[in-house]
C-alpha cells in the first residue's frame, strides 16, 4: 500500500487530478467505424480535408445569376431569362452578357456571372421569361453577392478534425461532407461498474427491513455511456472480504478501470481500500472536497481503480471532477476543464473553510442581474432528489467562508460536463 494514503494534508482536488494525470497513459489500439458508429469516439489521428468545400462556386440563394455590369443605376433593368441552374446539375450553355439565368439554392454559378439577385428582389415576368431590377437594388448588389466561393468553407489539405477530438454529431457531419464514410477511432475504455454494500439490493425485489434500493450504478454506467466507454457491470457485492476480493481481482484483469461505490470509508465492513490495497497500490485517498472526501484511487496491475463513497451525491461529484478526467486522458481525448458560468447567488450559505464544496443548484435568467444560481434546500450528500432537481453545481473554493445574496459564483452546468 502506497504511503500517501497516510499524508497528514488531505490533497486538493487540483493535486489529486494532476496525480492522476501524470500516471495514466492513453490506450493505444484504435479501431475503424462506420460514421454512425462514431458519436462520442476518440478521432484517433489528426483527419486532413479531401476536398475543397464547396467543390464549385454556388448560390446561396434562390433567385437570378447576371453580370452586374449589366444593372442600370438610373432606371429599371429589364435581363432575359435564359435558362435555369439546378442544384445538383451544370449549367453547360454559355451566359451572355446582358442575360439572366434562374438559379436555385446550391446550384453551381455558371461561367461568367458574378452576383446572385435573390428572387424576392426582383419583378418577375408572369412566365419567368424576363426579370427588371429597380436601380436602388442594382446599386446595392455587390461583386459576389449571394456566392459561396469554393474552397470558402474547406479548402482541400486544411486539417479537418484533430486527433484527440471527441466527436460530437457535427464533426461526424464534417467528415461525411468529404466523402468520407469511416473513421479511425481509439478503441474503447473498458470498464466495471459494481457497489458493495448488505444494505444494498436492485430494483424490482422485495426489500426486506433495513435495506435500500441501489441507485449508484445507474447513474455511473449512464455517465459511462455518455462517455463512450464499454461498460460491465458487476452488481451489487456484499459486504464479504473473500468475494469481494475474487471480484475485483477478476475484474481488474480484464478491464482498463475498475470503478466501486461503497467501502472505502472507515466503517468496520468497508473492505474496497483494504482489498485494493492487498491487489495492488492505492495512490491516495480522501481529498479535501465536499461532497466525495473519502475517494480513492489506485491500480490493481494495469488496471485502474476509483473507489467513489457510497453516498449518491458524493458519487456523482466525485465522478465528474475526479473519475472523468481520468477516463478522458486514457480515452486518449484532448485534455479540457469543465466549463464554469459566472452567476449571482440568491442564498446565503455559510460554511467552515478548508475544502472546495459544490452545492446542488440551478440557473434562471433575471433581466437586471443576469444568470442567477439557486441552491437545494439541503445539502445532505445522502438526498438523491437533490441531483435530479438541480442542472448542475455551485463551485465554493477552499478559503470561501460564506456566500451572501448578490455574490459572484461559479457554476458547472452538469450538461456540459456529461458532453465534454
Amino acid at each position: 500500500m502506497s504511503d500517501c494514503c497516510a499524508e497528514d494534508r488531505l490533497l486538493t482536488l487540483a493535486e489529486a487530478v494532476a496525480r492522476i494525470l501524470k500516471v495514466v497513459q492513453p490506450v493505444r489500439e484504435t479501431e475503424t467505424l462506420p460514421l454512425l458508429e462514431a458519436y462520442g469516439r476518440v478521432l484517433a489521428a489528426d483527419l486532413p480535408a479531401r476536398l475543397d468545400v464547396p467543390p464549385r462556386d454556388n448560390s446561396a440563394m434562390d433567385g437570378f445569376a447576371l453580370y452586374r455590369a449589366d444593372l442600370k443605376a438610373d432606371r429599371m433593368t429589364r435581363l432575359p431569362v435564359i435558362g435555369q441552374a439546378l442544384a445538383g446539375h451544370l449549367y453547360a450553355d454559355t451566359v451572355p452578357r446582358g442575360a439572366a439565368v434562374r438559379i436555385t439554392t446550391g446550384a453551381v454559378v455558371p461561367d461568367g456571372p458574378d452576383a446572385v439577385v435573390m428572387q424576392e428582389q426582383c419583378r418577375i415576368a408572369p412566365d419567368e421569361s424576363w426579370i427588371e431590377l429597380e436601380p436602388k437594388i442594382a446599386a446595392r448588389l455587390k461583386p459576389g453577392e449571394n456566392i459561396r466561393r469554393r474552397g470558402e468553407d474547406v479548402r482541400a489539405g486544411a486539417l479537418l478534425l484533430e486527433r484527440g477530438l471527441r466527436l460530437r454529431p457535427q464533426d461526424v457531419a464534417l467528415a461525411a461532407g468529404q466523402g468520407i464514410a469511416a473513421l479511425e477511432v481509439m478503441r474503447s475504455v473498458r470498464v466495471a461498474v459494481v457497489s458493495t454494500g448488505d444494505e444494498l439490493y436492485p430494483p424490482g425485489e422485495a426489500l426486506p427491513p433495513g435495506a435500500i434500493y441501489e441507485s449508484n450504478r445507474y447513474a455511473l454506467i449512464g455517465l459511462l455511456r455518455r462517455l463512450g466507454c464499454a461498460v460491465t457491470d458487476l452488481g451489487i457485492l456484499r459486504d464479504e472480504r473473500a468475494v469481494l476480493l475474487q471480484t475485483l481481482r477478476d475484474a481488474a484483469a480484464h478491464h482498463d478501470v475498475l470503478l466501486s461505490s461503497g467501502g472505502v470509508s472507515v466503517g468496520t465492513t468497508d473492505w474496497v481500500k483494504d482489498v485494493i490495497a492487498e491487489l495492488g497500490t492505492i495512490e491516495f485517498w480522501r481529498l479535501a472536497i465536499k461532497p466525495g472526501k473519502p475517494v480513492m484511487f489506485g491500480r490493481i496491475s494495469d488496471c485502474l481503480t476509483v473507489g467513489l463513497p457510497g453516498n449518491p451525491v458524493s458519487v456523482m461529484v466525485a465522478f465528474l471532477l475526479l473519475a472523468r478526467p481520468l477516463l478522458l486522458k486514457l480515452m486518449g481525448a484532448q485534455p479540457s476543464d469543465p466549463p464554469r458560468l459566472s452567476a449571482v447567488a440568491d442564498f446565503d450559505f455559510r460554511r467552515k473553510p478548508g475544502r472546495r464544496e459544490w452545492l446542488r443548484a440551478r440557473l434562471h435568467f433575471d433581466a437586471e442581474r443576469g444568470l442567477v444560481a439557486s441552491i437545494y434546500h439541503t445539502n445532505s450528500s445522502g438526498v438523491l432528489s437533490s441531483l435530479s432537481w438541480a442542472h448542475g453545481l455551485v463551485e465554493l473554493p477552499e478559503d470561501c467562508a460564506r456566500v451572501a445574496p448578490g455574490d459572484r459564483i461559479d457554476y458547472l452546468p452538469f450538461d456540459a460536463l456529461n458532453a465534454n
